[in-house]
């Protein structure tokens, strides 16, 4: 399932990066906990938001495994999405959350190498280099309001687009 989103200047953008690490990243990600470890449903899950200068895309997906389809994943997903929209992830979730980004603020400029590929990057693809000294304070003002809102605002199912890709059948011969 793939949503349109905000460009990756924008806060919102900022906020669907929240959004996919609390679904995805991780064992003990949300949608990992849930599909993979309890319900033994999906192989893999994934979200991923792939950023672009003016309209970016969110990636939401899973491999099922066993007898499950993906409409069983789908629907699992979507479950998931809704509760992001209707009430607020908690303290500790979004305490989890801001540790993360911090953590991988901190590793990624930890080195000549990191500050370099952080300065290109903000340069080539943000027009701000500055960014290098303020992206962690934009991770770090987001709310848990803010995450719920933009859940409501960019996730819903009726602006989406669905792809199932399935192996070819092979009859037996």
């Amino acid at each position: 399932m793939a949503y349109r989103t905000p460009g990756q200047g924008q806060r919102d953008a900022y906020v669907i990066n929240m959004i996919s690490t609390y679904l995805s990243d991780g064992e003990s990600s949300k949608l990992y906990k849930k599909l993979v470890d309890e319900k033994k449903m999906a192989l893999q899950i994934l979200s991923v938001p792939v950023d672009a200068e003016d309209y970016s895309s969110y990636i939401v997906g899973g491999l099922p495994v066993g007898d499950n389809s993906i409409q069983d994943i789908k629907k699992e997903i979507d479950e998931e999405i809704l509760k992001i929209q209707m009430e607020l992830i908690s303290e500790k979730d979004y305490q989890k959350l801001q540790n993360k980004f911090e953590n991988q603020f901190v590793n990624a400029n930890s080195s000549v190498e990191g500050i370099a590929n952080s300065l290109a990057e903000n340069y080539m693809l943000k027009d701000d280099t500055n960014l290098i000294n303020t992206e962690i304070d934009i991770y770090r003002s987001i709310t848990r309001e803010e995450i719920m809102e933009v859940a409501k605002k960019y996730l819903k199912v009726n602006q989406r687009v669905e792809l199932e890709y399935l192996p070819e059948q092979k009859d037996a011969n």
